[in-house]
């Protein structure tokens, strides 16, 4: 082989190399993130979104301060009555008690939820980003197996990221 061509895969690896470190980063803080509870993602349930969000939908969502939401957002948010996230809309707000409060609805559903959300109850905004039919798989794999699923997956990066290398270079040393 001719230098250059060395030098093209030595380039391939070492881009490689950063692509492995970077998706194990970003698997990093994502599963710090998910551990403390703060996860991006959640899915939609049941036709109350429709027709905005369908059942079975991952929505990504972000912890915007609650001050800053406004009528029309789609917030995730605990519910107290039914013991379950919800994914609804925000059609009022209003001041109780010196608090803010959150009255939403579901766009398929003909009235509001019973309660008011609160500053405690709410968990993030939804970005507009959703991915079909995915929510149901993020469902299936609620933890602990997604936990045992990622870890498998890390675990099998790094394994081919160091062994590979190491059966190359026996497998130069036999060929000589």
């Amino acid at each position: 082989m001719g230098n250059s061509v060395k030098k093209h895969w030595k380039k391939i690896e070492i881009a490689e190399d950063i692509v492995i470190v970077v998706l194990f980063i970003t698997l990093a803080i994502l599963l710090i993130n998910v551990a403390f509870g703060n996860s991006p993602f959640w899915y939609v349930e049941g036709i109350s979104m429709h027709p905005t969000l369908q059942s079975g939908d991952l929505i990504i969502i972000v912890r915007t301060p609650f001050d800053n939401l406004k009528v029309g957002d789609i917030i995730v948010y605990y519910s107290h009555v039914y013991n379950f996230r919800i994914v609804h809309r925000i059609i009022e707000i209003e001041n109780i008690s010196g608090q803010e409060a959150l009255i939403t609805k579901g766009d398929n559903n003909l009235g509001p939820d019973p309660l008011y959300v609160t500053k405690a109850d709410y968990i993030g905004k939804y970005t507009g980003i959703r991915i079909p039919y995915v929510g149901f798989l993020y469902q299936a794999l609620a933890p602990p197996v997604n936990y045992f699923i990622i870890a498998v997956l890390v675990i099998y990066l790094i394994y081919i990221d160091l062994y590979t290398p190491l059966k190359n270079k026996q497998n130069a040393s036999k060929a000589l």
